[in-house]
């Protein structure tokens, strides 16, 4: 299976770490923890079978420290460079047919498993900028390898986030939706002049003219898990929802102070709250896990509700830690004839102070047709 010969040029050609060839591809193999073997003091194995005959290849290896990659190829393909990337630099080790490989170390690299969620767009970002390319090859995660090599043989053209720019070709064109969604993307909408702070007892509402309290009254259900509010100049009315149970969407009359319950939420779990007044609608968007629950309540009565999942939002995957943590929320900015337009943004932590990453969405609330109108980083 394998000359003499391959097996050279494979040991003397991943030795290099120059500029990369034209038409090379860049595969990523990611290991959680390793197989043990029968021998109880080796290192625990991953083992990789790399068959590209034809191909210049560069192998990226992520673990979590403490393995021993064991990497055998086929005739006729090229191995020009190797990049490992773990806990430290020296508690794993890689062989090539058995020969002892130093590879290139990279730290900080994050362990992923799957090509979505924050850190797999670090890793690509990383990865495109060492090696000198704008898209990866493959990926492959496995939590905890098998006895039962790792294949490298084909090139995935299917998934579009192993690109690195691969969001500006997902971005959905824009001249037949209304007017109302096209300026706010323009302009990202106007800042009120007003603030409401919603909590258990009451609503503060602070403008020009200063801060009023709104207590709640008696003859409402209690207000547990305050979720957010909107404020209407024209009608004076303030419009707020709960989450929690079965949640309300409450509405209290600015110039009397009085509260009323417009409808129960049902167990429905509402993070964003729109009101328009065109039609007399609110439009709510989901939390938690599912914020691309979209209901819409018109004050007639009448009621209308879409689930669109989150992956059918292009890029919204990019801005949380995609199966371990809920995203961000999709706060809904305008409505018109039918279309919703949200805005979804990264959340500030720790591990990402800076970040400001944002996705524009218009959605169809009918169809459940989503376009992807605008991204960036504030």
């Amino acid at each position: 299976m394998f000359s003499l010969h391959g097996i050279l040029l494979l040991c003397l050609v991943s030795g290099l770490a120059g500029p990369a060839w034209a038409g090379r591809e860049v595969h990523v193999v990611a290991v959680g923890e390793g197989h043990r073997s029968d021998d109880y003091y080796a290192l625990p194995e991953a083992r990789l079978l790399v068959d590209r005959p034809g191909q210049e290849v560069g192998l990226v290896l992520l673990d979590g420290g403490t393995l021993h990659w064991k990497i055998e190829a086929t005739d006729g393909t090229v191995i020009s460079e190797i990049v490992r990337s773990g806990p430290g630099p020296r508690d794993s080790k890689i062989t090539l047919f058995g020969i002892p490989m130093v590879g290139d170390q990279m730290s900080g690299l994050p362990l992923v498993f799957r090509p979505l969620g924050r850190d797999f767009r670090t890793l690509v970002d990383s990865l495109t900028d060492h090696m000198h390319t704008d898209r990866l090859s493959s990926f492959q995660g496995v939590h905890k390898a098998g006895d039962v090599p790792v294949r490298v043989d084909r090139v995935d053209t299917g998934s579009a986030g192993l690109a690195r720019d691969y969001l500006s070709q997902r971005v959905g064109q824009s001249a037949d939706l209304p007017p109302r969604i096209r300026d706010w993307v323009a302009s990202r909408g106007e800042t009120p002049d007003f603030t409401l702070v919603f909590d258990e007892h009451a609503i503060n509402l602070a403008g020009p003219a200063g801060t009023r309290r709104f207590a709640i009254t008696p003859d409402v259900p209690d207000t547990l898990l305050p979720s957010t509010a909107v404020y209407d100049p024209g009608s004076q009315m303030i419009y707020c929802i709960t989450y929690g149970a079965e949640g309300y969407l409450y509405s209290v009359d600015v110039r009397t102070g009085a509260w009323a319950v417009v409808t129960s939420l049902e167990d429905y779990d509402a993070a964003g709250l729109l009101y328009v007044p065109e039609g007399r609608l609110l439009v709510t968007t989901g939390a938690f896990s599912r914020p691309g629950q979209i209901k819409v309540f018109g004050l007639d009565g009448s009621r209308s509700s879409i689930f669109v999942p989150t992956m059918a939002f292009p890029g919204l995957t990019d801005l949380f830690d995609y199966g371990n943590e809920h995203g961000p929320p999709l706060a809904p900015r305008a409505f018109s004839d039918g279309w919703l337009l949200v805005e979804a943004v990264a959340r500030r932590d720790a591990t990402h102070p800076d970040l400001g990453e944002y996705r524009i969405y218009a959605v169809q609330v009918a169809t459940g047709e989503v376009r992807l109108l605008h991204y960036g980083s504030d």
